[in-house]
């Protein structure tokens, strides 16, 4: 009897509508500006105004990639803000989304607290140096205010970016375990992988080129918001030393350090995570709007 060889599986990429345990959310899709933003909820959590944190995912990510942080819900008001999967070409991603957050069609409180990790923190910063009427607190999650010390790495994943569509199948789950680091449990890296393949090239292009272009270095000492940042040890694309600086430069900012984490600490290592977000942010989320 012959012996059949089998065939090796490719690696795994969910199809878009496939979500992840843990990662299943009430959505609700709001049109901003003549453009459908995604809007993610925690089912039965915390529906206090005052206590509002708008969240922004990365460059390629949506707004359920914050699922893990569901233990602060019934604290927290989470809106787990996914920018648009298709700018208008009048605008740049960064321009686009922080004048859609500013929007009264966003309908968000007059003052709220931001959380974004790496190109949300670009636009969570650009937001709270524009507005910083409007910003209660803010954290900053692998924070991007300029990529003079990454520029050539991440202009090299440009080009990677163009690749056909086949390539990603197996370029899609590798990007998402280097940036997730070895802590990132399946679903996470699926999660990652699966909104990925909801954005086109050219837009998660556009996005890499806002990223390229952002140099707030100079201006951070102008914040006057609270501040904390929370950075993985293990970060491979913004490096440890970056973070520090970054810190430095906003007064009185706070930085937490997770060692063991890399570029994603809220799917990698939820607990301590959440446990630095909530005791910071439940000091400025109270009382009236």
């Amino acid at each position: 009897m012959l012996e059949t060889m089998a065939t090796p599986r490719p690696p795994f990429v969910p199809e878009p509508e496939e979500i992840q345990p843990g990662y299943e959310l009430s959505l609700e899709e709001r049109r901003v500006r003549g453009v459908p933003v995604r809007l993610f909820t925690f089912p039965g959590g915390n529906a206090d105004a005052s206590r509002t944190v708008v969240c922004l995912p990365g460059l390629g990510a949506s707004g359920r990639s914050f699922a893990p942080m569901a233990p602060l819900a019934p604290h927290l008001r989470m809106l787990l803000w996914t920018p648009t999967l298709r700018t208008p070409m009048t605008h740049t991603p960064l321009q686009w989304n922080v004048a859609s957050l500013e929007h009264p069609e966003a309908r968000l409180p007059e003052r709220f607290a931001l959380l974004g990790s790496s190109f949300g923190s670009l636009v969570s910063l650009a937001f709270a140096l524009e507005h910083p009427e409007r910003v209660r607190a803010l954290v900053l999650v692998s924070p991007v205010a300029s990529v003079q010390r990454v520029r050539r790495w991440a202009l090299s994943l440009s080009t990677l970016v163009r690749m056909p569509k086949p390539f990603a199948y197996v370029f899609a789950p590798t990007v998402a375990r280097v940036l997730g680091g070895r802590h990132l449990p399946p679903e996470g890296r699926a999660e990652i992988v699966r909104e990925a393949r909801r954005l086109s090239p050219l837009e998660l292009l556009r996005r890499l080129r806002d990223v390229l272009d952002a140099n707030y270095l100079g201006v951070l000492e102008q914040l006057r918001v609270p501040t904390l940042i929370i950075h993985g040890a293990r970060d491979t694309l913004v490096p440890l030393g970056y973070a520090r600086d970054v810190a430095r430069r906003i007064p009185g900012a706070r930085l937490e350090v997770l060692r063991e984490a890399s570029h994603l600490p809220y799917m990698s290592h939820p607990q301590a995570f959440n446990a630095f977000v909530g005791d910071f942010l439940l000091q400025y989320l109270s009382g009236t709007t």
